[in-house]
């Protein structure tokens, strides 16, 4: 563990950005849970950083952003004691791991970045995750109407959390993370060494999405390098055609894997189970149909 965390990646638009994305997918590869709790927590580093502001010593970070559309969290400015926030956030990675997290809240003048320390009264609430997938990353929902945090909780100001350059090249690691899954899968195929042809077939089909998933990162990782500060739209469609790209091979590894390998692995291999059940899941989080309408008014 380093002084920022248990991850020390390099930041983003640095020079090191394929390092960074190659080992958040290593991390994933091992165990998509732990990938979703590095992704989240390094996300954290590299906003706190862009800001200017340094993380809490040994802290592990979530990031949560996720709100109710109808009835998002809400922050209000107590005087000259700092800030007092009210709702409940969805979809929190690590809600009863991390010891901080980077949380959303709306005021008048648009959306506040806060960092958040658990001991600030933060509740998680009774978890309502019903599959064993991805469940060592405890998502989940938190309730935040007790939390009172100090003026320096506030990063940047209202919307800067959404406009600075670095959100869009942030969100590429998620599916760094996805393609990591992916290649868990690949590596207990090949370790299977299937002699019959049909699965040979696929083994060989899965490699070359390997191939693929690993050039699309690395061609990610240094466009980011050569303009990390883009404003002009182009970081935000990198990052949805990047999604995109990576979240289709995904599907397509989800399907091959199961036809080289019958039930060897689902039915036998609790790691591996794990891994295809944690995959499936995040690629559907992914809305990328959503996303893809929006690339031709940017690109």
């Amino acid at each position: 563990m380093g002084r920022t965390g248990r991850w020390d990646l390099p930041l983003p638009g640095t020079g090191q950005t394929p390092r960074r994305l190659l080992m958040l997918s290593q991390i994933a590869r091992r165990d998509l849970a732990a990938g979703r709790l590095a992704e989240a927590h390094t996300d954290a580093i590299a906003i706190l950083a862009e800001a200017g502001v340094a993380p809490r010593d040994e802290a592990l970070y979530g990031v949560w952003t996720a709100d109710d559309p109808d009835d998002p969290v809400r922050a209000e400015r107590i005087a000259d004691l700092g800030w007092r926030l009210h709702g409940v956030k969805r979809s929190c990675c690590g809600a009863r791991l991390v010891n901080a997290a980077l949380i959303t809240a709306c005021v008048d003048e648009g959306v506040m970045l806060f960092d958040v320390g658990m001991d600030e009264h933060v509740q998680p609430q009774p978890s309502d995750w019903q599959t064993p997938a991805l469940a060592e990353a405890e998502i989940g929902a938190v309730s935040l109407d007790t939390v009172v945090t100090g003026v320096d909780s506030a990063i940047g100001a209202p919307d800067w959390y959404l406009r600075r350059p670095g959100f869009w090249n942030g969100a590429v690691s998620p599916a760094a993370c996805w393609a990591g899954g992916a290649m868990s899968l690949i590596d207990a195929a090949r370790d299977l060494r299937p002699t019959e042809r049909q699965a040979r077939s696929q083994l060989g089909a899965m490699e070359a999405i390997a191939w693929e998933l690993g050039a699309i990162l690395d061609q990610c990782g240094r466009e980011i390098d050569e303009d990390p500060g883009d404003i002009s739209g182009r970081a935000r469609v990198r990052a949805l055609m990047v999604r995109h790209l990576v979240e289709r091979a995904c599907t397509e590894i989800l399907e091959r894997f199961g036809r080289a390998t019958g039930d060897h692995f689902l039915a036998h291999d609790a790691l591996i189970a794990k891994q295809f059940a944690g995959l499936n899941l995040c690629i559907r989080q992914s809305r990328t149909d959503r996303d893809l309408e929006t690339i031709p008014e940017f690109n």
